[in-house]
This record gives structure tokens, C-alpha cells and sequence, in this order.
């Protein structure tokens, strides 16, 4: 879960970075020091990078979302943050007990500083998890061909069927859908080399995935793909019109995951 309420080991302070040319820019970005769920079957830290190019209306990182990669969030933001030198201090002292680090958003792919992250990580001999839309497949290739950069699992979020990403993109077009689409097949490339892991996650919600968009989803992905589904939960969203949107009944739910196990056996709903 990306969620942080409550949580008092998510904070966010101010994050320094060099640039290629050497000058240097400031970066704000969130750290949950331990998590059972961002990384399966492994005790991960995690890390939300700043900026994303989706306007998902029920996107609850909306400060995040609507930050700029390079900087982050204002410095007068109610939210507290980690530096660079506290998010590299903690996967230090905490490496012999950690098993892995998840990088989120945002979409990280945006962020400078993902790289420099990566290669911390690999150093300390932790997993790297990756989460990511799937509207950059070329980022996402060039991360995957890399070795010294590659992540042991990407975890790619599809949010419904490619036409309908045009609601969720600024300025419309059906670009984001089709780059989802690639995407999709950048990472099926590497998961059948046995290079990286994969996982797909949709979350079910109401005018954004009905059943037409999970069975072409499940069209799209491998048949035995690791596919998560997940209940929209109003409250925080980015478009606070939709705190009041009502999750599908049990009912609804039921039917959906039962078509995308029709396609992908495997899938499930967490």
C-alpha cells in the first residue's frame, strides 16, 4: 500500500542530488522506512519519488502526483520528507535486515534521482522493486537492458482499457493507452528471459473499469501473468469530487475478477 496514514515512519525532509553537469538541484521525496507489502514476501523499504504524467482522478499521492520530479513538493508542505543522506543512511544501517527497496510515486521513471537510488541499493545487496503506469516504455526498456541498473520486478499499474487512458491523461489522446500497451510488451520480453519478475495491478473503479476493460485488459497481458485487482477506496483523492464515488458492490466485484481469471487464471483480488 502506498497509503501513509498514521504511519509515523513516512516523512519527507529535503533531497539533494548532483546533476551531469554537475551543478545541484533539490529534490523532496517520501520514505517508509519498513514495509511488509511493497515488496512480496520480502521486508522492504520504500521510497515515493516526486511527479507523475497521469491525472488519475482518485489518486491518493496527490501531492506527489502534482509535484515537479526534479523538486518535489513546496518546502511549506504539511507532509515531512527524507533527505538524499537520510535515505542512503537508513538502507546502510538497516541493510542486514531489510531484504529489499520499492520505488514508487509518482512514476519514478520521471525522477533523476531513480538511477543513483538503484545503484545504492544494488550496492547494499537489497531487491529492487520498481512501480510504475506504463506510459514510458522507452525509460522502462533502457532501465531493463541495463544490468547494473535492471530491478528484480517491476510492478506496472494498468488502470483500464488503452482508450480510455485519454481520461486520465493531460490534455486527452489516446498516446498514454498505446504506450501502456508497449509497455506491456517490454516487460514480457524480460519476464519470459527470466531477467525480471512482473506484476500487473488494476484497481476496480467505478467509470473507469467496467467489465468490457477487464476482459480487454486480460487480453493484453501474458495468460500467466501475476495479476493483481484491488476495490477503489474513496477518500483523499486527487479530484475531490470523487471522495464521494461509491466502490462496485461485492456483486460487481465479483463478476470482474471472475473475467479476468477467465484470460488469466492467476489473477486475483488482494
Amino acid at each position: 500500500s502506498r497509503r501513509t496514514d498514521g504511519n509515523p515512519d513516512r516523512g519527507f525532509r529535503l533531497i539533494r542530488y548532483p546533476l551531469q553537469n554537475g551543478s545541484r538541484r533539490m529534490l523532496r521525496a517520501g520514505l517508509l522506512k519498513t514495509s511488509l507489502t511493497n515488496y512480496p514476501g520480502r521486508l522492504a523499504a520504500a521510497v515515493f519519488l516526486p511527479g507523475c504524467n497521469l491525472r488519475c482522478p482518485y489518486c491518493y499521492n496527490r501531492e506527489l502526483a502534482l509535484s515537479d520530479p526534479a523538486e518535489g513538493p513546496a518546502a511549506d508542505s504539511d507532509e515531512e520528507y527524507f533527505s538524499e543522506a537520510d535515505i542512503f543512511a537508513h538502507l546502510e544501517k538497516r541493510a542486514s535486515v531489510l531484504g529489499a527497496l520499492a520505488v514508487s510515486g509518482g512514476e519514478p521513471l520521471l525522477s533523476p534521482f531513480l538511477e543513483p537510488l538503484i545503484r545504492k541499493a544494488k550496492s547494499l545487496h537489497l531487491a529492487v522493486k520498481i512501480d510504475t503506469n506504463g506510459t514510458l516504455p522507452d525509460r522502462l526498456y533502457r532501465l531493463l537492458e541495463n544490468e547494473a541498473l535492471r530491478p528484480d520486478m517491476v510492478a506496472m499499474d494498468i488502470k483500464t482499457s488503452p482508450q480510455k487512458y485519454s481520461l486520465l491523461a493531460p490534455g486527452g489522446g489516446d498516446t498514454a493507452g498505446r504506450q501502456v500497451i508497449r509497455s506491456i510488451g517490454v516487460l514480457r520480453g524480460f519476464t519470459e528471459k527470466n531477467l525480471c519478475a512482473a506484476e500487473y495491478r488494476t484497481v476496480l473503479v467505478p467509470g473507469l473499469t467496467d467489465l468490457a476493460d477487464i476482459r480487454e485488459i486480460a487480453a493484453l497481458l501474458p495468460e500467466n501473468a501475476d495479476w493483481k485487482l484491488a476495490v477503489f477506496s474513496p477518500g483523499r483523492c486527487l479530484n475531490p469530487a470523487w471522495n464521494g464515488k461509491q466502490p462496485f458492490t461485492r456483486e460487481e466485484t465479483d463478476r470482474m475478477v471472475a473475467a479476468a481469471q477467465e484470460k488469466i487464471p492467476a489473477a486475483v483480488l488482494r
